[in-house]
């Protein structure tokens, strides 16, 4: 088969990632809102969010990482034209969603003891409780939602996850407005009352994404509920060896944020508010990466399917190369344009000082975290699962933890140790999933 020109593999890729990156900067702009309103109640709000939401994301990424298995299965399917199997496949994957659901809302529900673990500001600790119990309430919608989303994107499908990724963002702001703000009738609930209307949204974003599944003119003829299948444990442990990889990976990416987060919970509420602005401005950006390493993965899958070496190995240079394109300009964005995006988020002088800071280190890892993320996701592509969790655990936890938590504390360069730490283990991921994909593609072509 003859291998795709250049300019076709780029707008390929584009086309397929624009609605991604949109979707993933709407579902990011939620958690901007989040951020904004928390910061307009006080900086003690603020952190509570912050704290609450670090618990949150390193919970449900776990969730998120073990089905990116489904655009790589599915995408090979549709290129290899197996269509009759991607049914049966999803309805196995709803069944470890409920079953992942369960487990992990009850298990936020007993991760309080972490707060004090930390050493958490003691004002900060019950609003932070709250949210977490408040946002509980929406994992297990959010894991039959990505599950539809994920099988939607496996088939090349991107435009539903923008278009549903809008109603969240849509709905997100009068549900804060009502319960963080107390307002017809309800109680004002601050930081709990924006984990409650997080929860609320994720079960409107289920229900449209089930109703896409049942009605898209491709995804119907699927059949995805066309018949009712029980629990077959086999195909689901497979199913789940096969993203457990991931989600480790996914785990220990968020999960360095996380417990940095948590580590500066230790700092004063200020110090504590103007990381997450900064983390949260620095997310943002990464979503266009994200995005882009979405439609990679996609876009090596469906080479996979087609057997050809040639595209396998391009369809995923290409795509980084675009990611660096991207975040080369995300650089130019914090540098020229970060102190009026920080205006908008605190009128707290003291908070909007240290963010400031802050974002010169974002502005420092934006390339090494695009070329982390999109080198992964090219090697999810190939199926090289193991690779990407083995490189992240040793990346983000073993150097860059380590390194955040030695120049804060021990070194004594505060918060900005921490972000420090950040860059460290970033650079570290984008080496090892970079020079990963090069040798085993290269291996493929030859």
């Amino acid at each position: 088969m003859k291998p795709l020109p250049i300019k076709r593999h780029l707008s390929q890729t584009i086309k397929l990632s624009a609605p991604l990156i949109i979707s993933q900067i709407t579902v990011m702009a939620m958690s901007v809102v989040d951020t904004v309103m928390a910061g307009d109640l006080g900086p003690t709000t603020l952190a509570a969010v912050a704290v609450g939401s670090s618990i949150w994301a390193t919970a449900i990424l776990f969730i998120f990482g073990l089905l990116m298995a489904v655009p790589p299965v599915v995408s090979e399917m549709d290129g290899a034209k197996n269509h009759q199997k991607v049914a049966p496949f999803i309805r196995q994957a709803l069944w470890l969603c409920l079953f992942m659901g369960v487990f992990f809302m009850l298990l936020l529900r007993q991760l309080h003891p972490l707060l004090d673990l930390f050493k958490t500001q003691e004002e900060v600790i019950p609003h932070a409780i709250g949210y977490i119990n408040g946002i509980s309430w929406g994992v297990l919608p959010l894991s039959f939602f990505i599950a539809f989303r994920y099988l939607a994107d496996g088939m090349s499908i991107t435009k539903p996850t923008m278009l549903v990724s809008f109603l969240g963002l849509m709905c997100n702001i009068p549900l804060n407005w009502i319960f963080m703000y107390g307002k017809f009738g309800m109680p004002v609930l601050g930081a709990a009352g924006c984990g409650y209307a997080s929860a609320l949204v994720l079960v409107v974003q289920m229900v449209a994404y089930a109703l896409v599944v049942k009605h898209h003119k491709v995804i119907k003829k699927l059949e995805v509920f066309g018949r009712f299948d029980r629990p077959d444990w086999p195909e689901i442990w497979r199913f789940f060896k096969l993203g457990f990889p991931i989600g480790v990976s996914m785990f220990a990416e968020v999960g360095l944020f996380s417990v940095v987060t948590l580590l500066a919970s230790s700092l004063s509420t200020a110090t504590l508010a103007a990381h997450q602005v900064a983390l949260n401005y620095s997310s943002l950006l990464f979503m266009v990466p994200l995005g882009l390493s979405m439609g990679i993965t996609i876009r090596v899958g469906n080479a996979v399917g087609r057997k050809n070496p040639t595209d396998i190995r391009n369809a995923g240079l290409y795509g980084i190369t675009l990611v660096l394109a991207t975040q080369l300009m995300a650089v130019c964005s914090i540098i020229f344009g970060g102190a009026w995006v920080v205006s908008m988020y605190s009128s707290d002088p003291a908070v909007n000082e240290i963010t400031v800071g802050l974002l010169l280190y974002a502005a420092i890892f934006q390339l090494s975290d695009g070329i982390q993320v999109a080198a992964a996701g090219a090697l999810r592509g190939i199926k090289d699962m193991n690779f990407i969790m083995l490189s992240n655990v040793f990346s983000f936890w073993a150097l860059g933890l380590v390194a955040s938590w030695y120049l804060c504390f021990k070194a004594g360069y505060g918060v900005k140790g921490l972000w420090m730490g950040l860059i460290v283990g970033l650079t570290s991921a984008a080496v090892l999933n970079l020079s990963r994909y090069w040798y085993k593609t290269k291996a493929i072509k030859n």
